[in-house]
């Protein structure tokens, strides 16, 4: 037994420094990326003749290299920002207003959609279920910007017909973080009801859930060993939820003007702030980095497949 757990420690132990190493190659690839010469040189020929290039060279990226990691040494860290306060300060709002968004709609997504696809493969057989798989896949199809648009200019014709007004963009409000919660959530968790349905159906042949039905226990039974089973392979979808919140949040928060990380992020892209994109792009590193620690020491440590 000792030497099983043992075993199982190391095993988990190479898995966490493996995902540290990945974390590690990313940060740098974004850092080098962040780091491509992309200022614009416009050359006049005359008045009716302007040409704008976007001019490449190793040696110029070379120095914007070097000159990134001399400021990084010189000032001890990120700096200050352009407004006069220390970036690391000043992202940390930005990054709260972010969390306000991604927490919820990845326990959204985790939870309920699994929740749901284990309601979805319960009915399966009934219509009610069949329209749910129905309704999931026409929802899926749908693009989360679309699906926020459809959903500002329904509520627009609702306040119309007399619903309170309330307003649909900015993040002073509490609720307004609401809107873009709603429609970051609904493909993951979507995908996530998906998947718990094909993991329980993929469970259906297995001998301990034949024993089940022949001990007479009946379906709900077999159903919470079936999903138990399936834990495993359902926390190897968390990674994948986090993936698709992170990388969605900028465009849903330029739609919602939710002035958070995501979308003072594009905005420091594109006005070449490398110091502040790099600020803010480390914190959603760092959450899909813990996102895969804490799912992979789930699967090692309690769920039954994650065992062996």
């Amino acid at each position: 037994m000792y030497i099983f757990h043992f075993l199982r420690g190391e095993a988990m132990l190479y898995s966490i420094l493996k995902s540290a190493a990945v974390f590690l190659l990313i940060l740098i690839g974004f850092i080098l990326i962040l780091l491509l010469p992309r200022e614009q040189e416009i050359t006049v020929f005359s008045a009716f003749h302007v040409e704008a290039d976007y001019p490449f060279s190793f040696e110029l990226y070379k120095e914007r290299i070097q000159d990134f990691t001399v400021y990084i040494v010189t000032e001890k860290g990120l700096g200050d920002a352009r407004s006069g306060r220390p970036v690391s300060e000043e992202s940390a709002i930005f990054v709260k207003r972010s969390i306000k968004i991604i927490l919820p709609a990845f326990m959204v997504s985790m939870l309920l959609g699994t929740l749901m696809g284990a309601l979805q493969f319960y009915r399966r057989k009934k219509f009610s279920g069949k329209l749910q798989n129905f309704l999931s896949w026409l929802f899926s199809s749908i693009p989360d910007f679309f699906l926020f648009i459809a959903i500002q200019y329904l509520l627009i014709l609702l306040m119309q017909q007399g619903l309170p007004h309330f307003k649909l963009y900015g993040h002073e409000n509490w609720y307004s973080f609401l809107l873009p919660l709603i429609s970051l959530s609904v493909f993951p968790f979507l995908h996530m009801s998906r998947f718990t349905s094909a993991a329980l159906e993929n469970e259906m042949g297995e001998e301990y859930v034949r024993t089940t039905y022949a001990k007479g226990l009946g379906d709900f039974k077999a159903l919470l060993h079936m999903l138990w089973n399936c834990w495993s392979p359902i926390l190897n979808q968390a990674q994948l939820v986090m993936l698709y919140i992170l990388s969605s949040l900028p465009i849903i928060e330029k739609l919602a003007g939710y002035n958070g990380a995501g979308k003072e992020l594009l905005f420091s892209i594109t006005s070449n702030d490398e110091i502040k994109a790099l600020s803010l792009m480390l914190p959603f590193l760092f959450i899909m980095f813990i996102t895969i620690i804490l799912s992979q020491i789930a699967k090692f440590w309690l769920m039954p497949k994650g065992r062996a």
